[in-house]
Parts: C-alpha cells; structure tokens; sequence
C-alpha cells in the first residue's frame, strides 16, 4: 500500500479513489470519469469531486508516467475556451512540440464567461492526472487574475503563454513560474516605422478589447509612439472582430486620415470591405496595415501588409521553459521577435 510521509516521522497513506468518493459524496466510477474529464458529468457531482480531490490532495497513479524514472509524460494545457487565431495557435505550436519531444498533452478550457475566470476546477483535474507541468494560454487578463488570487494548490511547475506584460504571470501556490510571449509592442513599432517611413502620420489605431493584454499593449505602444513623434493619437475600438473593423472604419474621416493600424487582421479585414463600400483604393487613398499574419492575411484584396507572430516557435518555447522548470532550472520571461511582412495595402 502507499503511503506518504507525515509529521513527526510518522507514515499515512495516500488518499485512493474511494477517500475521493466517500469526501464528495459519489461512487469511485463518478471520480473516475471527472479524472478522465468525462463531460456527461453533472455540474454538482463534477465540482464536489474536483472539491474533495483538491482537499485530499488525491493524485492517481497516471498511464502517462514514464517508465524509466517514474517521470511523468503528461503536460497539461489551459485555454480561456475561444478561437481566436494567436491562443488557438499557440496552443496548437505546444502541443506538436510537444507530442515531437514524446510528451502527451491534455487539454482543459475554461468556458467562454464574461464573469471572473476560475481556474481551480480545470486545475485540480489536470494535476489529478499526473501532469508534469501546466501550461496557461493567458489571452485574457481575467485569467492572470484568477492565476495570481488561486487558493488551490499547484504542485507542479506553470508556464504562462501571451503573458506578454512583465510581472503579469503570478501563480503564488506554484513552485515555479515562467512566461513566454512574442514581443508586442515590438511589433506595433515595426508597423509604425514602416507607416512613418511611408510620409504617413495621420494614423488611427483600431484597438481590440481591453480585456486582451496584447491590445493593451499594441494601444500603449502606438499612443507612445504617436506622442514621442509629436503626433495626435486617434484611437478607435473594435472587439477582434472582421464586423468591429467595419464599423470603426465607417467612422473615419479619409479626408484627415491618411493610415490605419488595426489591431489584428480580422478588424483590418472589415476596414478594407468598408473602404471598398466607400470607393477608396486601398493604398492609393489610404494604407492599412494589421497584426498576426493569419493565413488568409495574403489573399485580401489587397494582400495585406501585417506583423507576422510565429507561433511555432512560440510553442516550442513554450515547451523549453517546462522542460527548464521540470529540471529544476528557473525561467523568467522570454519575448519572441515578430516580423513585419510588407503587402500591398500600405
């Protein structure tokens, strides 16, 4: 039977499956199909069980634990529940880095909520199933801020990805902690150089929303920039969204614009088919310029001109740091480089 230390020299055994169910209120098999995140379980028995395994500290035996040392192969990963194209991709990067490095990953998303974000159940199921590590896709600062008030214990090392403002990832209860992220502001100064470098200087940004970090953090840059060249900043909000692009487009005066940088290629979209609808040329009458380089970025009309994230290398980061914090080895921040891709709207 296996049983832990205790205190004062003194052997305990390890909570089964059965200390889970008796504590919760519920048969083995139930704790059993939360474990293996079986969605057919009710709500309430799901957060009873995720409650009394969190309490007990139960951690099962994992298919996934290496024989060989007894290390665990597993990693977890945990997404705010959205596609947008950066989280998406990145965690798709993770999981073939890390399924080529003879890791498997399990996946929990956090319900797409605009109330505050708990992490604690999508927590507790992945550690109850033997992860080495956790991995946060934090596209959303609602989850940095469920991540630095967690009061369940995270008893394995968490790697943060798009935490992309210093200091922002903070897990008090985890071992150890790293982020890393593609550097955003230098790519929103890559797009204002290029604009500038161009004789624009009447340019409107066209934010996302100030939930996301990267907006905040291409708004920032682009109201820094705009200021330190002596220029009006003009800054126009969108939700991400190709109709959000639309939208602001419509309210722009063309006559006392000359540029606009939107905040992600689907907003740049929505500007283009709004500046179309008006019979501008795009770049003749005004550039546009947008942000990730998703797939589809080269075919607008025209192909659009976009900071590229590779968000495979991003993944593959991604998976260093864990590997880094599973040895023991401290990780900080690590800030990946864009590229700016040159098209024909600006």
């Amino acid at each position: 039977m296996t049983t832990t230390p205790a205190r004062g020299g003194k052997a305990r055994k390890a909570p089964t499956i059965f200390d889970v169910a008796e504590r919760a209120g519920v048969s083995h098999q139930t704790v059993s199909r939360v474990i293996n995140g079986d969605p057919t379980v009710r709500e309430q028995f799901r957060s009873r069980v995720t409650d009394a395994v969190s309490a007990l500290g139960y951690r099962p035996r994992a298919a996934a634990r290496a024989l060989a040392g007894g290390r665990s192969r597993a990693l977890g990963i945990i997404t705010a529940g959205d596609a947008l194209y950066g989280p998406s991709s990145t965690s798709i990067g993770f999981e073939r880095a890390a399924r080529s490095a003879g890791y498997h990953v399990l996946l929990s998303t956090l319900p797409e909520d605009p109330r505050p974000v708990d992490l604690s159940g999508a927590l507790t199921t992945l550690l109850a199933q033997d992860v080495a590590a956790i991995v946060l896709v934090a596209a959303d600062n609602r989850v940095l801020d469920a991540l630095a008030s967690l009061t369940v214990p995270v008893t394995v090392p968490v790697v943060v990805a798009n935490a992309v403002q210093r200091d922002a990832a903070r897990a008090p209860s985890a071992p150890s902690v790293a982020a890393v992220a593609i550097d955003q502001a230098a790519g929103t100064a890559l797009v204002m150089q290029h604009l500038f470098d161009r004789g624009h200087r009447r340019i409107v940004h066209i934010a996302g929303p100030h939930v996301s970090q990267e907006s905040e953090v291409r708004r920032a840059s682009y109201l820094r920039i705009m200021a330190d060249a002596g220029l009006e900043p003009v800054v126009l909000e969108g939700d991400w969204t190709p109709a959000s692009g639309f939208e602001a487009a419509r309210h722009i005066d063309v006559h006392t614009v000359d540029a606009v940088f939107a905040g992600n290629d689907q907003m740049a979209l929505g500007v283009l088919h709004a500046f179309a609808d008006e019979g501008l040329r795009v770049p003749d009458d005004i550039a546009v310029v947008g942000f990730d380089d998703i797939p589809e970025a080269a075919h607008f009309t025209p192909p659009l001109t976009t900071v590229r994230q590779d968000f495979r290398a991003m993944g593959e980061r991604v998976l260093e740091s864990v590997r880094s914090l599973i040895e023991g080895e401290p990780r900080d921040e690590t800030l990946l480089a864009p590229e700016l891709v040159v098209r024909r709207s600006a």
